[in-house]
């Protein structure tokens, strides 16, 4: 199985401009969309640093979502999705059981999401973080650190 940022790399090598997203307000190509996952891993990995770590998604569908996925797993993370139609004692209790490193959410999430501002990615933050971690790759882990779900 590919893992992500090999998938990532080997439509972007061909493909680079070409669109790879298309939503009703933006249009992302491949190299956009690598750029994007990667800059996002990497951030991921300078919060927390250790394999397997959970992260929480709690957001609508949109472009800013699937970079999210693909930068949890990229960044050897376990993806914990919410929905934002949670009540706030839900989203508290799965806080509590899942114990996250990070917490990443669009405006409807962080209404949900009962947790210090400090924990969130917002998905407005995403431009700054591209262009703080842009070139770079985040680390990657062998199969004995790197959780079981961490493939496409």
């Amino acid at each position: 199985m590919l893992q992500t940022l090999d998938f990532l790399k080997k439509m972007a090598d061909p493909y680079g401009e070409a669109i790879a997203l298309d939503d009703v307000d933006s249009e992302i190509s491949h190299n956009e969309l690598t750029t994007a996952v990667n800059a996002l891993a990497v951030a991921l990995q300078a919060n927390d640093p250790t394999p397997g770590s959970r992260v929480i998604l709690c957001a609508e569908n949109c472009p800013e979502y699937l970079v999210s996925v693909m930068a949890i797993l990229a960044a050897g993370k376990i993806l914990v999705p919410l929905g934002v139609r949670g009540s706030p004692q839900e989203m508290f209790d799965i806080l509590n059981a899942t114990y996250p490193t990070s917490v990443i959410v669009d405006d409807a999430g962080s209404e949900v999401i009962p947790c210090h501002d400090d924990m969130k990615i917002n998905f407005n933050q995403f431009p700054g973080l591209v262009l703080t971690y842009r070139g770079q790759e985040p680390l990657r882990f062998g199969p004995e650190q790197a959780p079981a779900d961490t493939t496409l």
